[in-house]
């Protein structure tokens, strides 16, 4: 009856772009809406069986994994991008569209001498969103966690901004892997995973020492679970997720 009276609650992350390019260019979506074709289309179970006769899962069951692959928000390339490269990758031609700039390059001296796997100066994808957090919480720009043999061509660069004082475009350099290449990344394509991370849950300092009995005592105790049914993880001791 009073819901008008509530306060509304600030987004953890939220995503804005120039109103010129609303509703034309690609809107960052969940990760979930970008889980490999190569996951999707493992079966979940193999012929083999184990030794309760049960057949033996693949990685479609493995939770970690899809839970990884699912976690954080996709900024996806702003438009279709035209790209050349050389047989020994030293050489890398960029072909924009008229109307909007999706990429240019660093210097490959920002990266120093030594940096691996990097003949060419680093592609560098202009991001047309911003990314703006709640107080306190920063963002993670990563890799898409496993979807290199979906996307092999270039791995983006990870990197952590404070977006709650940053709320301001940010860029995304790449190693390009892909030698002779002659042709276009389609807009869409997804560049990076955005992670919220709030600053003062991850902690500066880890403990690293040998486990107590108690300790070995639930390990045993998992593994024993473990032995009588499957799933056990998945149904028992992961946290659902929303």
């Amino acid at each position: 009856m009073f819901n008008f009276l509530k306060k509304k609650e600030t987004p953890i992350i939220e995503f804005y772009c120039h109103p010129s390019v609303q509703g034309i260019i690609p809107e960052p979506r969940p990760a979930n809406k970008h889980v490999p074709e190569w996951f999707k289309s493992i079966p979940p179970t193999m012929p083999s069986k184990d030794n309760v006769n049960r057949p033996n899962m693949t990685a479609k069951k493995c939770m970690p994994m899809l839970d990884a692959m699912t976690l954080g928000y996709v900024i996806p390339l702003c438009g279709d991008l035209g790209l050349k490269s050389s047989e020994d990758l030293r050489q890398i031609e960029v072909f924009n569209p008229p109307q909007i700039k999706l990429a240019e390059f660093h210097n490959l001296e920002q990266l120093g001498p030594k940096a691996p796997g990097m003949p060419a100066p680093p592609v560098k994808f202009i991001n047309h969103w911003v990314v703006k957090t709640a107080p306190g919480w920063s963002t993670l720009f990563m890799p898409l966690v496993n979807n290199n043999l979906q996307n092999p061509h270039f791995t983006c660069l990870g990197g952590l901004v404070d977006t709650d004082t940053y709320p301001k475009e940010v860029n995304f350099p790449a190693v390009w892997h892909t030698p002779n290449f002659d042709g276009h990344l389609p807009a869409g394509t997804p560049l990076v995973v955005a992670v919220p991370v709030k600053r003062d849950s991850v902690p500066r300092e880890c403990s690293v020492r040998s486990m107590s009995d108690k300790e070995f005592k639930a390990i045993d105790d998992i593994r024993k679970q473990q032995n009588t049914r499957v799933r056990v993880y998945t149904d028992e001791l992961r946290e659902k997720r929303k």
